[in-house]
């Protein structure tokens, strides 16, 4: 019997074992697929991540601002930047100047002034920094570039209405930006050369609807509104996505399409109860600006989408790893976002929630524009992510 017994345990361990080599193999396989669309190749991702949740281990490293030094009381930050040795390069719009901090948090210099002539900003809201440390500058349609040292060098006038862009090696131009049309301003992906002049057409969606009513013409965003998002991807080129499709676009340096990444992630409905409060929250908003907006032009111009998008934002880190923002409900209270973050191949590693999204992830840390609610303060902030080299780059 003791034989016997010693057997059957011997056959169930064998047993037990294979059975543990089968089901680590099963949850380390990918389950989705790969294939091609006109040559280029498609990776169609499941709706669950390969690795699961991450929780970022964040310490606060730095912190830039203060009320009682002018260089450091910001006004209106629209943007931040940060070259490779660490500067920290700050846009802030409404004292109409770029700050530039080392990697210390120490002021270096004031870049521009407020005016219209060469040098001088009215209403910059985008940094952008080249491969050779040259600074971009941007408003609507304008862009000025600076050398490394912040002298000024040239501006010119783009044809679209600028939302994003980045600098190829070449001195050219990636952008994305609203594009006129017949009925309204659509979404577009084009090339600029540096006078100004777009070069190729990549990529146009639906954008914002007009309703015009008499000689009044109406416009309208809202959180469920389908927007282009776009960022540069770390010495690759950019990424960008239509936001009612769960499709992420990338382009090499010279805007050749090379990877699209799908996820198969369900569609949700746009509740009754949820559009009622965008267009109550819209005619408050309107009139608290002194305007009064008929409810019926306010429902038309929302425009509706069939489904809320999936996204409202895009992002990168230097490692080539791509953190899409996801859309939340209009009722949710929390502050936390919740993000996909996919590797520059595509696969869906992560999902991830955040307390803030970041404006730079780079070199292990993230960059923060924090504003108080209470007092209006502005503060540049830096978050060491402790546990950045335990973040798989890659299935």
């Amino acid at each position: 019997m003791k034989i016997k017994a010693k057997f059957v345990l011997i056959i169930f361990s064998i047993f037990f074992f294979i059975f543990s080599l089968v089901c680590k193999k099963q949850k380390a396989e990918w389950i989705g697929e790969v294939g091609s669309e006109n040559g280029v190749k498609v990776v169609k991702n499941p709706d669950e991540s390969f690795f699961g949740e991450i929780v970022f281990d964040l310490e606060e490293d730095l912190v830039i601002g203060n009320e009682e030094e002018n260089n450091y009381m910001f006004y209106r930050v629209y943007d931040i930047n940060v070259d490779s040795q660490g500067n920290i390069y700050v846009l802030d719009a409404g004292n109409h100047r770029v700050q530039k901090f080392d990697k210390n948090g120490d002021y270096l210099q004031t870049i521009g002034r407020k005016g219209q002539g060469p040098g001088e900003f009215m209403s910059p809201f985008d940094i952008v920094l080249d491969s050779q440390s040259n600074i971009y500058v941007s408003g609507m349609r304008k862009i000025q570039m600076f050398n490394f040292r912040g002298e000024s060098i040239k501006s010119f006038v783009v044809p679209i209405y600028l939302l994003g862009y980045t600098v190829n090696l070449e001195g050219k131009i990636v952008a994305s930006g609203f594009i006129s049309s017949k009925k309204g301003q659509n979404f577009g992906v084009v090339i600029i050369d540096s006078t100004g002049k777009i070069i190729k057409n990549i990529s146009e969606f639906a954008g914002m609807s007009t309703v015009v009513r008499g000689d009044s013409a109406f416009s309208l965003t809202h959180d469920y509104s389908p927007v282009l998002n776009f960022s540069p991807v770390f010495k690759m080129g950019v990424v960008y996505g239509y936001s009612p499709e769960y499709k992420l676009i990338l382009l090499d340096q010279n805007g050749n399409n090379y990877l699209i990444v799908k996820k198969d992630e369900p569609f949700l409905s746009i509740s009754q109860k949820e559009k009622d409060k965008i267009i109550n929250d819209a005619i408050e908003d309107t009139a608290q600006e002194g305007r009064k907006w008929p409810r019926d032009v306010v429902e038309e111009a929302a425009n509706f989408p069939k489904h809320r998008p999936f996204f409202d934002r895009i992002l990168s880190d230097d490692k080539g790893r791509i953190y899409v923002r996801k859309v939340k409900s209009v009722f949710e209270k929390n502050k936390q976002r919740k993000f996909d973050i996919f590797s520059q191949d595509g696969y869906y590693l992560y999902t991830t929630e955040l307390p803030f999204t970041p404006r730079i992830i780079k070199n292990g840390f993230f960059y923060d524009i924090y504003s108080s609610e209470e007092t209006g303060e502005v503060r540049i902030k830096r978050y060491k992510i402790k546990n950045w080299n335990q973040i798989k780059e890659g299935i």
